[in-house]
């Protein structure tokens, strides 16, 4: 299964001037949706994934893939406790 890269949502924020982007794609072949956000700033990074966390919940999806943070949340977070 190949991931949908940021870059995809990034270039969608760039071309249409947007500050969040969420994007789900559904592959009929396979079965498989898939969910990807882009921000332009961190807090539109962290907004971003919680749309698209609260659009996996909504398609049904386990509840352990719908808690994603952007990975400079996980940073700072990983910073903060050393």
């Amino acid at each position: 299964m190949k991931k949908l890269p940021i870059k995809i949502a990034k270039s969608i924020a760039k071309e249409y001037n947007q500050d969040q982007v969420v994007v789900v794609t559904y592959e009929r072949k396979t079965g498989i949706t898939r969910v990807v956000t882009y921000g332009n700033s961190i807090v539109d990074c962290e907004q971003a994934a919680i749309g698209g966390n609260f659009v996996k919940k909504a398609l049904g999806w386990p509840d352990e893939l719908c808690h994603d943070k952007p990975n400079g949340i996980i940073k700072k977070e990983v910073n903060e406790k050393l």
